[in-house]
């Protein structure tokens, strides 16, 4: 995909498209039950679809590995597929527009008082919002790093912090700076979840490795605040224009949790 100065006309349109329908439809949204840590069904589609995760030892990635050498001994493969058929509702008919469709299932939660995450799953992308700003997406690209670590963290003190760690984590950027501290962050969660518990080690390694970033990515620019300048983060104002006043506003609510 081609960097311009904005976002792409195509994605801008997508952006109020799905904003549009969020406002005029009775949203689709998926119950607590499905996000519970015993949902190994919901928690092997996060892992394996919305997070970038690399192996460097063996030079592979990690969902190759996890599907041929790992998850055959923990989970049903038809039982999985038919429960990413249901949440993803691959079997609609799509529009032309990239496999989206009109009233996706949603996962929606409150970060505090003045931001509510949306994740609204499609056929062939999934999207995240924070309130109606898009901060990621996973398509035929992925488009994340949008959170620091320290936002993260924060928002891990919020209600359903605990949740709002896992379903974040595929956005954020680490530095190298914060790798140690930050690794053993994340297995420690990982095992928070019955499925991830007992390769938590080995998940956490790779996960990390997709997370990285390098310490000048996260940058504070003047009337702007902090900016991500990793390749294809909705953060980065430097290459994105038409999104500076959002960064602006989602940097002043990130700012006061």
């Amino acid at each position: 995909m081609r960097i311009t100065n904005s976002k792409p006309t195509k994605q801008a349109e997508r952006c109020q498209t799905l904003v549009a329908v969020k406002n005029e439809i009775k949203m689709n949204v998926i119950s607590e039950k499905e996000y519970s840590f015993s949902n190994a069904l919901f928690w092997n589609v996060m892992l394996h679809h919305h997070i970038r995760a690399f192996d460097e030892e063996r030079d592979a990635n990690f969902d190759e590995v996890w599907d041929e050498e790992l998850v055959p001994t923990l989970l049903d493969e038809k039982k999985y597929k038919e429960y990413w058929c249901w949440l993803s509702q691959i079997d609609l008919g799509t529009s032309a527009n990239q496999g989206e469709i009109e009233n996706p299932r949603t996962l929606t939660l409150p970060i505090g008082s003045d931001i509510t995450l949306a994740i609204e799953y499609h056929p062939c992308c999934t999207y995240y919002f924070f309130n109606d700003t898009l901060i990621g997406e996973v398509s035929g690209n992925f488009h994340l790093k949008y959170l620091t670590y320290s936002e993260l963290m924060r928002i891990t003190k919020e209600k359903y912090g605990d949740v709002l760690f896992h379903l974040l984590l595929p956005l954020s950027a680490i530095r190298e700076q914060e790798k140690d501290i930050a690794l053993n962050e994340i297995i420690q969660r990982l095992q928070q979840i019955p499925l991830f518990k007992e390769h938590s080690a080995y998940i956490g390694k790779c996960i990390l490795n997709g997370l990285l970033i390098s310490n000048s990515d996260i940058q504070e620019i003047p009337k702007i605040g902090t900016i991500c300048t990793s390749n294809y983060s909705y953060r980065n104002a430097l290459v994105y224009d038409d999104e500076r006043q959002e960064i602006k506003e989602l940097n002043i609510l990130l700012s006061r949790l």
